[in-house]
């Protein structure tokens, strides 16, 4: 089956739970799911990452003696001597659009994962493995760059909380891709027809 066509699959399926997704007709539109969120994430942070640099450049412009500048050939880095947490990003506002951006993607996927599934003869309920690690990383994040914003050291405890957390979510995204990609199981199965090629 064609990109085109594969994408427009996933798109005109969005609030389709029943039936079946062969391999052919997923893959490209995940691909294009997680492009398009690429694109996003990046037009909604990068602005505020620029202007965070464009603040760190000022300050160490009006103030040389609280920064250190070293240049070389193809380097150049900025060294701010005390803590300004006015000078940092707004993880705050990131980790919102973060938020936005993880339920975008899982409105564009949800339906498609669980089709896949179905074809492959399992339940829909598997695609639901990462959403706890990603609620919990969303929930917790935010408080972590808080504490870094404002105070310059995070607490170790939510800290390693989240890496744990990450690594487990790590681990529950791998095993469904790995069940989203094997083989279509063949013929009927108890969510349906086998889909014609």
């Amino acid at each position: 089956m064609k990109v085109i066509q594969a994408v427009g699959h996933g798109l005109t399926n969005l609030f389709n739970f029943n039936g079946r997704t062969r391999q052919a007709e997923f893959w490209p539109y995940v691909v294009f799911v997680t492009l398009l969120s690429i694109a996003g994430f990046g037009a909604a942070t990068l602005p505020e990452m620029f202007a965070s640099m464009e603040r760190l450049q000022r300050f160490v412009e009006d103030n040389p003696d609280l920064a250190t500048i070293e240049r070389g050939p193809g380097s150049y880095s900025m060294t701010i001597h005390e803590f300004h947490p006015e000078l940092m990003p707004d993880f705050g506002q990131m980790m919102w659009l973060t938020g936005v951006g993880f339920v975008a993607i899982i409105f564009f996927l949800a339906s498609a994962v669980v089709r896949r599934l179905h074809d492959r003869g399992k339940s829909g309920a598997w695609g639901l493995m990462p959403i706890p690690f990603i609620v919990f990383a969303l929930v917790a994040m935010p408080k972590l760059f808080d504490q870094v914003s404002q105070v310059g050291t995070p607490d170790l405890r939510l800290f390693f909380a989240i890496f744990f957390n990450n690594i487990l979510y790590i681990a529950t995204l791998v095993f469904l891709i790995v069940l989203l990609c094997g083989d279509s199981t063949k013929g009927e199965n108890r969510f349906g027809l086998e889909p014609i090629e």
